[in-house]
């Protein structure tokens, strides 16, 4: 198949060039686990059909008996913002137990024995996700003091930070898997997934994403911290995303251009360093940082070479995302649910999350394949206007589309991420049948999709009407950095 043969190919291209001394236009390969390409196919049942039985790892969560946090209270708070139930203890998460069972050469049952057993904080997660019937959890892997547990998972590396993505507004099941994996591939991270199957308190629930969250560590995660001797080195990670959205470990809201510019209801959060290592000094100096950044691109100096935005971001980063967020058009990226990260001693970068809207399942309104819609969001706003930056979009773009968004790979990755899920797929549909039939969560109501098979063949359709618009229409976007256009912010 012509997408598991592209890094060959490419492979063979770069060498005859370098044998050659030519220029050539190169896609990197990233050594991204792709879980449909590497992980045991489905090769049938292996018990005697009494207990749930699945090539797909399972993940078993006990609460012990209590409510899970995270309800919609149907109350606001004085800021207006909504409010969610808390523990019986009064705090926001439960103590619970999580098990995984990966088995890797045989199929898993939940009587297996499991690759680890941990304690873990647990909570509902999400804004308009809270609201849906089948939900999404936020899981921190914990000691039996209650400390942070890494932990490897499903093949992906320690961590003590998951989230449990159940795909229900989706009903395609793909979206997430799919553009994560694939930016993956281009950009220098992006969130690690893998798809498993959760039973809680000994219910089925159905077919989930485990997602890596985006914080500190080692091997694929950022690099935020770095020991040398008796020196220190931190960098940091923001959460734009509104109030409500701050994650519990996440620490003071910056005031920022990007939210005074537009008047979005968005605030920027430290996500990492945590509470327990930011200290007010370095709070200050974070935010001080930031400003600095926003207040070089908001400038008349915007794009000069000793004050511009150029010498605060990694331009090539920020392309990428926009091209993988214009592509799908990811109504909330560089809005809400929007990281942007320092590494130590680099550039700002900004890293992908959540695409369970892109591709015209955005609630509220129904989103065809035409027009821009990231480019209006603050920092692109301005971005455009340098004709460089247009520039570099627009050849990353004809790059990314002869490869990771062409036509051909994009659905022979829908296909056979599907047939890698096989009878999974069928037994969410069947434990969510009355939601994929009658919840029309789309907007308006005839929008709404009623079957899984529906949901698959308007994504394909959708993403290969928005590729056939942005072939015709990209050079559009070189208006935008038109001197005749930014006059009144050039010298």
């Amino acid at each position: 198949m012509r997408y598991k043969r592209f890094g060959i190919v490419m492979a063979v291209i770069m060498l005859a060039a370098s044998v050659l001394c030519l220029p050539v236009e190169s896609v990197e390969q990233r050594g991204r686990v792709h879980q449909h390409l590497t992980a045991r196919a489905d090769t049938g049942c292996d018990c005697d059909g009494t207990q749930l039985c699945s090539h797909l790892p399972l993940v078993l969560v006990d609460t012990r008996g209590q409510d899970i946090p995270g309800v919609p209270s149907g109350q606001f708070d004085r800021f207006g913002q909504a409010t969610y139930t808390m523990a019986q203890d009064g705090e926001s998460v439960i103590r619970a137990s999580v098990s995984v069972i990966d088995n890797g050469g045989s199929n898993n049952h939940p009587g297996d024995k499991p690759a680890f057993v941990t304690d873990c904080e647990f909570r509902i997660r999400g804004k308009s996700s809270r609201y849906f019937p089948k939900l999404s959890y936020a899981m921190k892997l914990v000691d039996e003091a209650g400390n942070g547990r890494k932990l490897p998972m499903m093949g992906m590396d320690a961590h003590h930070e998951w989230v449990l993505n159940g795909p229900i507004l989706d009903k395609s099941l793909i979206r997430n898997y799919m553009w994560y994996n694939i930016s993956g591939e281009v950009m220098e991270y992006a969130p690690n997934v893998r798809f498993c199957e959760l039973m809680l308190d000994g219910e089925y629930e159905g077919l989930y994403v485990m997602t890596e969250s985006i914080t500190d560590g080692e091997d694929c995660r950022l690099h935020l911290s770095l020991n040398v001797k008796n020196e220190k080195g931190t960098g940091y990670l923001l959460r734009l995303d509104r109030p409500e959205e701050a994650e519990l470990s996440a620490e003071r809201n910056i005031q920022s251009y990007n939210e005074r510019m537009l008047n979005f209801d968005s605030d920027v959060s430290i996500r990492y360093p945590g509470k327990r290592n930011l200290t007010p000094e370095l709070a200050k100096d974070i935010e001080l940082d930031y400003s600095a950044f926003e207040k070089a691109l908001f400038s008349y100096d915007y794009d000069t070479e000793d004050y511009g935005y150029q010498n605060w971001i990694d331009v090539d980063n920020f392309v990428t995302y926009y091209i993988i967020n214009e592509f799908t058009s990811n109504m909330d990226a560089g809005k809400y649910s929007t990281y942007i990260y320092k590494e130590v001693g680099e550039k700002y970068r900004l890293c992908v999350w959540d695409f369970n809207n892109s591709c015209d399942n955005y609630q509220e309104q129904a989103v065809d394949e035409t027009g821009f819609q990231t480019r209006q969001q603050a920092w692109f706003f301005m971005l455009f206007k340098d004709e460089k930056f247009v520039q570099k979009v627009l050849d990353r773009y004809e790059q990314l589309r002869g490869t990771y968004l062409s036509d051909e790979y994009l659905m022979e990755y829908i296909d056979e991420t599907l047939t890698f899920l096989g009878p999974a797929v069928e037994r969410n549909n069947e434990r969510w049948a009355a939601e994929i039939d009658g919840w029309d969560a789309l907007l308006p109501a005839e929008r709404g999709l009623h079957s899984h098979e529906e949901a698959v063949m308007q994504l394909k359709a959708w993403i290969k009407a928005r590729g056939a618009w942005l072939d015709e229409n990209i050079h559009v976007l070189t208006q935008y950095g038109h001197p005749s256009r930014t006059k009144l912010y050039n010298h």
